[in-house]
């Protein structure tokens, strides 16, 4: 055919050359015969460098994995596998491997062709989007743990109120007073379970570099002894950031003493504080990473480490590596969780025997500072005045609970076990009916289907959502239709009342 391309021998090396993997032919001792460009940007060695040497130590940081490629290639087979190789400077990498055996006319073995694809920060990338998910399905389970308990704790801390109020002699008020101090520890727990569910920070306060100095001397201050070599770097200019400082500085004090617990001989703890603004290149580093401007926390320690098969885990809550009477592993799924709470992520990398460091990302605050109001003073709980309150819960022990402590300070109470019978109680009894509270989660018609049907009834209807187990798009979808105050579960007797008198009275109190 005229229009066909003229036949001419086929330059496989320069093929090779070429080729975007690393390509690199070496014979059965190991010594190198082949190495293209990508091998030579990959590894750090020239061809003329690497040609005639024996390249184990790069190939094979492992020889038993050689032993294993010669068993499956002698066999005809190809071998395939992610191995950890050296560059010329000694950096790791994780490269993907694959090797075909080369042989003579005689069909001998003569030479191993390998393909070489470093893929080490994919697997970075999908390390950390597995840890996401599997973070996100313990925080699901946390959090519908805490749902359940919630319900449990609820009828125990308003009861135990009401107990306080009517019982008589000394045996028996130090009784109630032990159940309630054994339903507020239970409740702290719960709120640490909550925590990781849904992230701490809803503090919009600003929060400045001078404080978090502050913050971190103290911590050190208080749990670093002189066996500690401490080094802190905080950037005079730190960009500002919003939160609640209490957090942070509980995030400092988690990461001091886990690293003084890693250094029981004592070491070098190294904190540097700094600015950053990132580029798209940025969201490389994790799933939640996003360009822009950071605040980025390094706390770096040389202590034990931590073992490879535990550093996947150590943020999930109930994961610990101490033994039972030290720590129910709350802390760094709770440092984790504040750090997601303010819109950050957090990144951890340690060698057993090396040490540990561990990253944080939050992003800095551009809009100008705020003032922060001052906390509102303590009000003794209010009762009512016989006003009607409508009570919506499918739990029957919270719901009954419910109804006797507001019976109990002074109002009316008709209860609902689902929103579909709230609904109906309300439709027949609009006018006389002052206020409801509801659950969240119901069969049949939850929280938000509730307060939109509500809402069509009545503009006006005053509505206090209670809930243990706070589900952004139900919240939102709440708020979307004008309702705004909410209690969270478990609470006590005297802030269910106050907040229901706070609503009754058009008083404003911070949900």
């Amino acid at each position: 055919m005229s229009d066909s391309i003229a036949a001419g021998p086929i330059d496989f090396k320069a093929i090779l050359e070429a080729a975007p993997d690393a390509v690199v032919v070496h014979d059965l001792n190991n010594r190198v015969l082949f190495w293209n460009q990508a091998a030579e940007a990959l590894y750090g060695w020239t061809a003329q460098e690497i040609l005639g040497r024996p390249i184990s130590r790069v190939l094979y940081l492992d020889l038993a994995e050689r032993e294993k490629a010669m068993a499956v290639l002698t066999q005809g087979g190809v071998w395939r596998r992610e191995l950890r190789q050296l560059d010329r400077n000694g950096d790791e990498y994780l490269v993907q491997v694959r090797q075909h055996l080369q042989c003579c006319v005689d069909g001998l073995p003569q030479a191993i062709v390998s393909f070489n694809t470093d893929v080490t920060e994919q697997r970075k990338l999908a390390d950390a989007q597995e840890r996401a998910h599997h973070v996100q399905s313990s925080s699901i389970l946390a959090g519908g743990v805490a749902h359940e308990l919630n319900n449990a704790l609820a009828p125990i801390m308003l009861s135990s109120a009401m107990l306080k109020r009517s019982v008589e002699g000394e045996k028996a008020q130090s009784m109630v007073s032990m159940i309630e101090k054994c339903a507020t520890k239970g409740a702290t727990l719960i709120s640490e379970l909550l925590a990781f569910e849904r992230g701490k920070g809803g503090g919009r306060d600003i929060i400045r570099g001078t404080q978090v100095k502050r913050g971190i001397l103290r911590a050190c201050e208080e749990l670093l002894d002189e066996s500690i070599d401490l080094q802190v770097n905080v950037n005079e200019e730190l960009w500002e950031f919003r939160g609640e400082l209490s957090e942070i500085c509980a995030v400092f004090q988690h990461l001091v003493q886990n690293a003084r617990e890693a250094m029981p001989d004592g070491g070098k703890l190294s904190i540097d504080v700094q600015n950053h603004l990132y580029d798209e290149n940025f969201e490389n580093l994790a799933p939640e990473a996003k360009a822009g401007a950071y605040i980025s926390f390094v706390v770096s320690d040389t202590g034990t480490g931590i073992a490879p098969e535990a550093l996947a885990h150590v943020a999930e809550p109930f994961y610990t590596t101490k033994p039972p009477t030290q720590g129910f592993g709350f802390g760094l799924s709770n440092t984790q969780a504040t750090v997601k709470g303010h819109k950050g992520f957090m990144l951890i990398e340690s060698r057993s025997g090396v040490g540990t460091t561990v990253s944080i990302f939050i992003p800095a605050d551009t809009d100008s500072v705020v003032k922060v109001e001052p906390l509102e003073p303590y009000r003794d709980p209010k009762s009512g005045d016989g006003e009607l309150v409508l009570v919506a819960d499918d739990e029957m022990f919270v719901r009954d609970t419910i109804k006797r402590t507001l019976e109990d300070r002074g109002y009316h109470v008709l209860a609902a076990q689902d929103g579909t019978e709230a609904l109906a109680i309300y439709a027949s009894r609009l006018k006389e009916i002052d206020m409801v509270v509801t659950n969240v989660e119901m069969p049949y018609m939850d929280g938000p289907a509730l307060c939109r049907a509500l809402k069509k009834l009545n503009p006006d209807v005053k509505i206090l959502v209670s809930s243990g187990h706070k589900q952004a798009e139900r919240v939102q979808a709440i708020k979307s239709c004008g309702v705004s105050d909410f209690l969270a579960k478990p609470y006590t007797a005297d802030s269910l009342a106050d907040r229901v008198h706070a609503i009754l009275a058009d008083e404003p109190i911070d949900s």
